[in-house]
C-alpha cells in the first residue's frame, strides 16, 4: 500500500487573497499494491499542525492564543496567530476546551474529567471527582473556573483549582455551557432548553423558562447580560435580548450543526459542520465572506486583539481571518 501525504500551507490567491491570514490542513490519497514511504510520515511529525489534528476550541489573553487538538496538543501563538508553536500534554489526552482567565492563565479541559493548567512551560492537571462526563470549560471576569457536565452538573473552583464545587439539578440532563457577562451575571444552557442565570457569581442558580422545542445547545455566547445566542442541529439559532427570559428562533443559511458560536464588539459568529462559518449581519445570519474552502468541520471561534477572527477545527485546518478586508468585501458584494 502506497502513502501519500500532501499538506497545504497557503494564502488563497486571486480575489480571495485577503480571506486566509494562515491556513494549514492535512489530507491523505491512498492508493493499493506499492511500498510503504515512510519519508513523508516523518516529516509530517515534525509540523506544529498535523492532518490528524481535530482541533477542538480556541482561546486567547491579549496577543497569545492557544488551540486545542483532540489528540492532546496545544497549538500556541504570542503573537495573534502569526507563527505557532506545537506541545503535547503528558499521556496526550483528549482536549475538548480551554479557556482564558483576566489573569492570563490559561486553562484545558479533557475528556477524562481532568483540568489542565498552564504553569510555565509544563502543564499540571487536576481531576475532578465525578463519574459523569464533562462538555466545556469557561473562566468567569471574577477568576473561577466553571465546568458544564452530565446529570444537571456544574463544577467551579478558583484558579488554583485545589477544591471543586459541585452544583447539580441531580436531572437526566447535559449542561453544555456557563457563560459570565461580569462578576455576577451569568448564564447555565443544557439539554431540553434548559436555561439557568446566576446573579451572584455562581453561589445560586434561578431556572428559566426553557428554550423552545426541547432545543440542544452546541453553542452558546453572550454579548451582554440580555443579549446571547445558541446554536445547534440544522443549523437552528435561537436569540435572547431580554436575558433569557424568552428567545426568538432566528433564520439562518445552513443545515449544518452550529458547533461553536462567538459574540464580540467586532461581531457575532458561529461554526458548525461542513466547514460552515457564518457571521450575524444587521439581525440576519448570512455566510462569512471570508470563510476558509474546505471540507472539515469548524468548532474553534475567537475575535483576537489585531482585528482578526480565529477559527478552527478537523484535518488540521487553522485560519486566522483580517475582519476589516472581510468586511471591506461583503460591503462590496451588496
Amino acid at each position: 500500500m502506497k502513502i501519500a501525504i500532501t499538506i497545504l500551507s497557503k494564502i488563497t490567491e486571486g480575489a480571495s487573497a485577503y480571506r486566509v491570514g494562515m491556513l494549514l490542513l492535512g489530507s491523505v490519497l491512498a492508493a493499493c499494491e506499492a511500498p510503504l514511504n515512510l519519508e513523508h510520515v516523518e516529516a509530517e511529525g515534525a509540523r506544529d499542525l498535523r492532518r490528524y489534528d481535530m482541533l477542538q476550541a480556541v482561546a486567547h489573553s491579549g496577543s497569545e492564543v492557544m488551540v486545542v487538538s483532540s489528540v492532546g496538543a496545544v497549538i500556541a501563538s504570542t503573537d495573534s496567530g502569526k507563527n505557532w508553536q506545537r506541545s503535547e500534554l503528558p499521556g496526550r489526552p483528549a482536549l475538548i476546551g480551554i479557556t482564558a482567565c483576566p489573569s492570563g492563565q490559561f486553562y484545558a479541559l479533557d475528556t477524562d474529567r481532568r483540568v489542565w493548567r498552564r504553569d510555565g512551560e509544563q502543564w499540571q492537571s487536576s481531576a475532578i471527582d465525578t463519574p459523569e462526563a464533562v462538555l466545556s470549560i469557561h473562566c468567569a471576569p471574577n477568576g473561577r473556573l466553571w465546568v458544564s457536565a452530565a446529570f444537571g452538573t456544574l463544577f467551579w473552583a478558583e484558579g488554583d483549582m485545589q477544591d471543586w464545587t459541585e452544583f447539580s439539578l441531580y436531572e437526566d440532563l447535559q449542561f453544555t455551557a456557563v457563560r459570565f457577562v461580569d462578576e455576577q451575571k451569568g448564564y447555565a444552557l443544557g439539554e431540553f432548553g434548559t436555561v439557568l442565570t446566576s446573579t451572584d457569581g455562581g453561589d445560586s442558580w434561578v431556572t428559566l423558562e426553557p428554550i423552545p422545542n426541547e432545543f440542544y445547545p452546541m453553542g452558546v455566547d453572550f454579548l451582554d447580560a440580555n443579549t446571547g445566542w445558541a446554536g445547534g442541529l440544522d443549523g437552528v439559532v435561537w436569540q435572547t435580548t431580554d436575558g433569557g427570559v424568552s428567545w426568538q428562533r432566528q433564520q439562518t443559511v445552513t443545515s449544518a450543526p452550529i458547533y461553536n458560536v462567538h459574540a464580540s464588539e467586532r461581531g457575532v459568529f458561529a461554526v458548525g459542520g461542513s466547514a460552515k462559518l457564518v457571521e450575524l449581519q444587521d439581525g440576519e445570519w448570512q455566510l462569512f465572506a471570508g470563510a476558509p474552502e474546505v471540507l472539515a468541520f469548524m468548532r474553534g471561534v475567537d475575535t483576537l486583539g489585531d482585528g482578526t477572527l480565529l477559527v478552527a477545527g478537523g484535518g488540521g485546518t487553522l485560519a486566522v481571518i483580517p475582519l476589516a478586508e472581510a468586511e471591506a468585501l461583503t460591503n462590496n458584494n451588496r
